[in-house]
């Protein structure tokens, strides 16, 4: 788990780790010399960071509601659901609302139309994307669509089958890794650049839940295979490392093929395998604090840094040289002030309701937090 006091360092460094890099290659067009933006690597993608470490946390928490037989089922999946929406909507319709209000304004690119309702109920990217504004929303419709289909699936089979709740939990995570892959295999000839495909299959729902996925895998082995995990932890950081490497390295026009389909599969695996070792690095190093506090206000920092960026690029025309990176730096100052104001006074309002609503849905029984 990661709030609270019972946070895990290893996985608030991988969790800080993908919004710095989200929000620097995000942000590439605010710094004026491209050189500059060469020290943070291209092969490497933190939205699937983000989807894997999703993945393998509320894997933990769903694995011990289906153990939890005692609870009637359907206070389990209202149990689930009112911690993952508690922590995701609201920040969500905060920024959908300052979102349509910027492009409205003018002050953002993007426009608004008759579908512009889609975004309310995440259809921006479910089977055909939606570009209209607010694009980085993408990679919440795939978790808020796999927050509702993964617990529908595993509990409606939980309540059929006759088997333990391990394999059945293993069985719907090995439908949700296959399923994407052959989406993507079925779209890959329909594909004809990298760009093509960044701008569309890249933010599908139906194309990018194994990512989640692998992160679901990742906690079933750490649940029913403990031991394993933990003492191949090591060789599976640095196979995962190299794995990540190699993976991404190869994406690219060259390669349309494997970057349309397989590359999405590799890199997640090569993502999971770094869990182990890094779910294990509890305690909070020297220099841990602002790692800490990063992966605290990610979320928020998220949503917040593409909104100032429509505006920041205002301030840099014309500025070049020591001013034109003055403004840089003074836009990732701001972006974290902001994201720290958001998470402080709005999202963390709502997530510490959860324990409370938690207790009165299951009625006394062990509740989870993430």
């Amino acid at each position: 788990m990661t709030t609270g006091a019972s946070r895990v360092f290893g996985l608030d460094l991988m969790r800080a780790t993908a919004i710095l890099v989200v929000v620097f290659w995000h942000c590439a067009d605010v710094l004026a010399d491209p050189g500059a933006r060469r020290i943070f690597p291209t092969f490497f993608d933190g939205v699937d960071l983000f989807f894997v470490l999703s993945g393998y946390l509320i894997g933990g928490i769903l694995l011990k509601y289906a153990a939890m037989e005692d609870v009637p089922l359907w206070r389990r999946m209202s149990d689930f659901w009112q911690r993952r929406w508690l922590r995701t909507l609201p920040n969500y319709y905060l920024f959908l609302v300052l979102n349509i209000l910027l492009v409205y304004w003018g002050v953002a690119g993007g426009k608004l139309n008759h579908n512009t309702w889609g975004y309310a109920f995440f259809l921006q990217s479910v089977w055909k994307p939606l570009s209209l504004f607010f694009w980085e929303s993408w990679s919440l419709a795939v978790e808020e669509w796999f927050y509702v289909l993964f617990p529908v699936a595993l509990f409606g089979l939980l309540r059929l089958a006759r088997t333990r709740s391990r394999y059945v939990f293993l069985w719907v995570v090995l439908v949700f890794l296959v399923a994407p892959l052959l989406v993507r295999l079925e779209m890959v000839h329909d594909i004809r650049s990298k760009v093509e495909m960044e701008s569309s299959l890249r933010s599908l729902v139906i194309a990018r839940m194994d990512t989640i996925a692998f992160g679901l895998l990742a906690a079933w082995l750490h649940h029913h295979r403990a031991v394993l995990w933990r003492r191949s932890r090591l060789f599976l950081f640095l196979v995962g490392a190299a794995l990540l490497f190699i993976s991404n390295a190869a994406y690219g026009q060259d390669t349309l093929y494997y970057s349309t389909t397989w590359y999405f599969s590799l890199s997640a695996l090569s993502m999971a395998m770094l869990l182990p070792l890094l779910s294990s690095w509890v305690a909070v190093p020297r220099f841990g604090a602002p790692v800490v506090f990063v992966s605290r206000v990610s979320y928020a920092l998220y949503l917040v840094h593409q909104p100032l960026r429509a505006y920041w690029n205002r301030l840099l025309v014309g500025q070049e040289g020591a001013d034109g990176l003055a403004l840089y730096f003074g836009y990732w100052a701001v972006s974290f002030v902001l994201a720290w104001l958001v998470y402080r006074f709005w999202e963390k309002r709502f997530m510490d309701m959860r324990d409370r609503i938690g207790k009165r849905i299951l009625g006394g029984a062990l509740t989870a937090s993430s």
